[in-house]
């Protein structure tokens, strides 16, 4: 500064050379962190290049009577389960391949022996995709992990889902890079399966706007839909036992979905309450059944339970567990829209309703307009259970599936199964 600064260009030039200190230590930060990520980018980059490679190499592969599955958790459940457990039944001769995930043995659990499991991503993965005839998929597990599908080739998409509350739309889905990808899956689909009208109508809104669709209700359903009494009796031992369950004991499933900030005050339901309430309503002794998000299963250990609670997170079939639980709860995870279909007691506890809406995913439909009571805090879902009317909630189902034009009626694997051997025989032709 010269002689005739003033005290207002001291304080000036003062201000001005923090501000530049300030800049120059957020640009260094911004070179280090960049640097940090760039082994990151570097092997992602290798790996690109070697997964073209591979795809180019395999391209030539001759294509078998084979039957990939690639649902996205990479465990056994979910539509292509039952799918690939139809085609067992049938005794067809087809190879069945899964695609299980590298970071978890659990992948493997209910995996029949006769069901080829192979790691996702590694060269023998690739190997068993260039050479099925049929691709299953219930995600965008097909693009996410790279593989470039070849003529003669049949994609099925069975998504994870059905009749839903949740919005996935590309204009209220925050994760551009799944948007992206879900485009781009869409684009190599052959056929959707679908169990109502309204999936069909969320199919061509969103992404899927020109795939051939199969409404044939969803396989993973058809289990709801047993009456063999033996078949669901040693449904219920096999989860009795696992859990080591009292018998005789009435069990009731809270499963809500996840936050995108990984809030746990949501999930604070009152087991107490709603264990005294339900013995009240319904009589019986019950056991709870919780089950978190899969993205949310590794904080259950922040959570203690009480006694008549019981975790079943790592259950990977939420179908098997609907199929003989006496009673439903969830905040606005889409289960609950395929649970009714059993006719049995549910009911919503969603004690950030307006918040989640705001700050997660918007909404198909307003859960009021949906057959299960809403509760907002414990203490008004207690009065749901306590008031709750059987017969308004029977017809109240048959409305709400009739009007979405839900087709389930427990034959949906068999029908998939059908069109499996037909493309297996055309392809012959």
């Amino acid at each position: 500064m010269g002689t005739g600064s003033t005290l207002f260009d001291v304080i000036l030039e003062k201000r001005l050379m923090s501000t530049m200190k300030r800049k120059r230590k957020a640009a260094w930060k911004k070179i280090v962190a960049g640097w940090k990520k760039l082994p990151k980018k570097i092997d992602g980059a290798l790996g690109n290049v070697a997964i073209w490679h591979v795809n180019r190499r395999l391209a030539g592969e001759k294509l078998e009577d084979k039957v990939l599955f690639l649902p996205f958790s990479g465990r056994y459940e979910c539509n292509a389960k039952y799918i690939c457990e139809e085609l067992r039944r049938q005794k067809l001769p087809y190879k069945l391949v899964w695609g299980i995930n590298p970071d978890s043995a659990k992948n493997l659990t209910g995996l029949p022996p006769d069901v080829k499991p192979v790691v996702r991503g590694t060269y023998e993965f690739f190997r068993e995709a260039a050479t099925s005839r049929v691709i299953v998929d219930n995600g965008i597990s097909v693009v996410t992990l790279r593989y470039k599908k070849k003529p003669g080739q049949t994609l099925i998409e069975t998504w994870h889902g059905a009749i839903g509350i949740k919005k996935f739309s590309p204009d209220t889905n925050k994760d551009k890079k799944w948007v992206k990808n879900a485009f781009a899956e869409a684009a190599i689909t052959d056929y959707l399966i679908s169990n109502s009208a309204f999936e069909d109508d969320v199919y061509r809104e969103d992404y899927w706007k020109t795939a051939p669709i199969w409404r044939f209700g969803h396989p993973r359903n058809d289990i709801l839909f047993c009456r063999d009494e033996a078949v669901l009796s040693a449904l219920r031992e096999k989860i009795f036992s696992t859990y080591h369950l009292p018998r005789g004991a009435k069990l009731c499933l809270y499963a809500p979905t996840f936050r995108d900030n990984r809030d746990l005050k949501p999930y604070m339901i009152d087991y107490s309450r709603l264990t005294e309430a339900l013995h009240t309503r319904f009589g019986g002794e019950w056991i709870i059944l919780t089950r978190l998000h899969w993205r949310l299963r590794n904080m259950m250990s922040k959570v203690k339970l009480p006694d008549n609670v019981v975790n079943v997170s790592d259950y990977p079939d939420i179908q098997e567990l609907m199929a003989i639980i006496d009673c439903g709860v969830t905040d606005y995870s889409s289960w609950i829209c395929e649970y009714l279909e059993t006719r049995k007691p549910g009911f919503f506890f969603a004690t950030d309703l307006k918040a989640y809406q705001e700050d997660n995913r918007a909404f198909f439909f307003p859960l009021e307009s949906m057959p299960f009571p809403v509760a907002t805090d414990n203490w008004a879902l207690e009065e749901n259970i306590l008031s709750f009317d059987e017969d308004k909630f029977s017809a109240d189902c048959d409305a709400f599936l009739e009007k979405y034009g839900c087709v389930d009626d427990g034959h949906a694997s068999e029908r998939v199964a059908e069109q499996i051997k037909r493309l297996m025989e055309g392809a012959k032709e």
